[in-house]
């Protein structure tokens, strides 16, 4: 009776500490999850997580030092993947994605469309979701890292276009408009602004850029 009772109670103090670490993560890690799209970082983040939960409350061997090492560890390693993925262009590449053009002034990129695997009758489903039942009348399509697509139909320049996005420079978003970095770098120094990183937000809209500069505490 005692060695039942000692195995349960080693079991309800592992999945309270299981929920305890997996409801910290998903503070930590997925606050604004209703925010963002599902990420492969955020993928590894829920698969790996489930993996060591799992593993810590289903094996006895497993003790919970053991496992706090590993939970500290692994939110570590998190962290720093984050940090990379926010902070610079590879980073946001391999773990948040980029988005993927298929139409560029009024132009199909059917070679693109091969590489995502895309057929015409795909294309051709979301854009009548969008009530729209020609190519024609689409000037620029982009599958976003969450698998949605973004149209703008021709004539519609109500659409804004990210440049800069927190100090990183998105030099597709420059293609899209016709435009280099080198003339970026020279409309912010028209606007006193000579550091990149300082940049939250740089926004094309309308034919206009619009910059937001982050809050930076006094030195």
């Amino acid at each position: 009776m005692y060695t039942y009772l000692l195995v349960y109670g080693v079991m309800i103090i592992k999945l309270i500490m299981a929920i305890v670490a997996a409801v910290i993560f998903m503070h930590i890690f997925g606050s604004t999850s209703n925010l963002k799209q599902m990420t492969p970082l955020s993928v590894i983040i829920n698969f790996l997580l489930s993996a060591i939960l799992s593993g810590f409350i289903l094996n006895k061997s497993i003790n919970i030092l053991d496992f706090i090492v590993v939970v500290l560890i692994y939110g570590a390693l998190i962290t720093l993947l984050n940090l990379w993925s926010f902070y610079t262009n590879l980073g946001r590449r391999i773990f948040v994605g980029t988005p993927q053009v298929i139409i560029q002034d009024g132009q199909l990129d059917t070679e693109k469309m091969q590489k995502l695997k895309m057929s015409a009758r795909d294309l051709a489903s979301v854009l009548r979701q969008h009530k729209i039942h020609s190519l024609s009348e689409v000037e620029m399509a982009q599958i976003e890292p969450s698998g949605e697509m973004t149209i703008v139909k021709k004539g519609d320049k109500s659409y804004s276009i990210v440049l800069v996005d927190n100090g990183i420079i998105d030099t597709s978003a420059l293609q899209k408009i016709h435009r280099s970095e080198r003339w970026l770098r020279r409309e912010l120094r028209a606007k006193k602004i000579r550091n990149i990183d300082d940049i939250f937000i740089a926004q094309w809209y309308r034919g206009k850029l619009y910059v937001v500069k982050k809050n930076i505490e006094p030195k």
